[in-house]
């Protein structure tokens, strides 16, 4: 058997995959160097709290723009720009674990535009639910950070192996013990995250990933007709 001894170790990743999750880890390594005093600033602070003035999803944006008229693009990025500054550096190591573990699969079947409406789409739709909750509900808060993209490339994923497009990485036969799997995380991770509305973003990421794989798959809703036919 030909075996190629200069092939790389490992596959290498998607570019669309590597320039995502570089957009969303951007802001660390200014928030590092600034708490080191390298940027000006006291030292020991980070600017964070600062830093996600200017991208946070307030819980109340979609309330007041309603209320006031205001649809100006100041706020509309909001339901986007919330992605890219995370509350907490562990929040946006964990978001970049999920976007590449799940985004590596996804984006290999999928082509970058594709793989980019899937993670944008579940960006936007899990902030504009996580604000008409608000407005229907009253409760308050910001949304911040990537996992609801995140959910959105594991929806994609789910999908993928629920029509057998796509085989599991570890052999599990039923695609929907990932849902499990990932209830038990948010449970187990809620000491350490909170419990809050932000969850409803996530699902409602997870939820539009996996929708949105029917209309993206050239013969999707085809397919799973087919698949149960079969069974």
């Amino acid at each position: 058997m030909y075996q190629d001894h200069n092939a790389a170790p490992v596959n290498p990743l998607p570019k669309v995959l590597i320039i995502l999750c570089v957009a969303l880890a951007a802001a660390e390594p200014f928030l590092m160097l600034r708490k080191l005093g390298f940027l000006g600033g006291v030292a020991g602070l980070d600017g964070r709290s600062a830093l996600l003035q200017d991208f946070f999803l307030p819980a109340g944006l979609l309330q007041a723009m309603l209320e006031a008229g205001d649809f100006s693009p100041q706020y509309l990025s909001r339901f986007i720009s919330y992605i890219f500054v995370d509350g907490s550096l562990i929040g946006t190591i964990f978001a970049l674990v999920f976007i590449l573990a799940f985004g590596n699969f996804v984006a290999r079947a999928f082509a970058p535009w594709r793989f980019l409406v899937i993670f944008f789409a579940s960006v936007l739709t899990g902030g504009l639910v996580y604000n008409v909750l608000a407005l229907m509900i009253g409760y308050g808060g910001v949304l911040a950070g990537g996992m609801p993209g995140a959910f959105g490339l594991i929806g994609a994923f789910t999908w993928l192996m629920w029509t057998g497009i796509l085989r599991h990485p570890i052999g599990a036969t039923n695609p929907f013990a990932l849902i499990l799997f990932l209830v038990i995380f948010r449970v187990a991770s809620a000491p350490v995250f909170g419990w809050d509305w932000t969850t409803v973003a996530d699902w409602t990421g997870f939820a539009t990933g996996f929708g949105l794989c029917f209309l993206l798959v050239p013969g999707g809703a085809a397919h799973i007709l087919e698949k149960l036919r079969r069974r």
